[in-house]
């Protein structure tokens, strides 16, 4: 079996394929090539279709539970997000999963109610959805896959004069480079970003921030084995919680100052 020697190596990837890494190493907090019109126009037309496709749920106490949490924390948000069009539905699928658009629209499944014993705990999902939103990943998500591929493309042009064998090693050590050292990274910051930031949110809009530890503590005891860390688009749960308890101090704070006066 032909190898590339390390030398080899340098010498023959073309140094865009190492340019387009860094850049995707380095954009922890952007780039952001798309406007958010943009995205809220896609973000409406997904949502539509996915109102097609899925079952809508029909208890109306799971129904009111997420319409009276989301309608808060969005209430809450009116001056960081101004433009959304906020729209909350709970579909009928067994996934505990929740998920947020661009332009407001807010999708939460009922196996995720399975996990949910109150209000707060609902809110501590709902706020790190949001989060996301507020946040724009979709957006820099959106645009390092698409450095991601326009270094893919540079791969494929520079390298056609090398040998096969050689090019198939290059080829694949973008991809795999990329993949491990920049884009599951990049997904593991965003949603440790969105767990602090979610926390707080759900905290501002007068729910208590302790309910994200007894969540999460559910869902790690129902997870099952997990892929490590670093194969993974999210943090571990030893992660996530360690990010929750770091950052509780500040959020009990910001709950204290907007609690319901009883």
């Amino acid at each position: 079996m032909n190898s590339v020697s390390p030398r080899s190596f340098r010498k023959r990837f073309p140094l865009p394929c190492f340019a387009a890494l860094l850049l995707l190493a380095g954009c922890a907090t952007g780039p952001k090539f798309y406007s958010e019109d943009y995205l809220a126009g896609i973000s409406e037309q997904q949502f539509s279709q996915l109102k097609q496709e899925l079952p809508r749920a029909t208890d109306p106490e799971a129904i009111a539970l997420v319409e009276r949490v989301s309608r808060r924390i969005a209430n809450a948000m009116a001056d960081e997000m101004p433009a959304a069009d906020w729209e909350f539905v709970l579909f009928r699928q067994d996934s505990a999963n929740a998920f947020a658009m661009p332009g407001g629209k807010i999708g939460v499944f009922t196996g995720l109610l399975d996990f949910v014993d109150s209000d707060a705990e609902l809110a501590a999902v709902i706020g790190h959805e949001i989060a996301h939103v507020e946040l724009e990943h979709a957006n820099q998500r959106m645009s390092a896959e698409a450095l991601r591929a326009l270094g893919g493309v540079g791969a494929v042009v520079l390298t056609e004069d090398m040998e096969e064998d050689d090019r198939n090693k290059v080829l694949l050590a973008y991809g795999i480079g990329t993949q491990l050292g920049a884009i599951l990274p990049y997904s593991r910051y965003h949603e440790r970003e969105a767990d602090r930031r979610g926390l707080m949110i759900a905290a501002r809009a007068g729910y208590d921030p302790r309910a994200a530890l007894t969540f999460w503590e559910k869902m790690q005891g129902a997870g099952g084995s997990a892929p490590p860390e670093f194969l993974s688009t999210h943090p571990s749960y030893r992660t996530r919680l360690q990010t929750l308890r770091e950052a509780m101090p500040e959020a009990l704070a910001l709950y204290r100052a907007n609690r319901p006066q009883l």
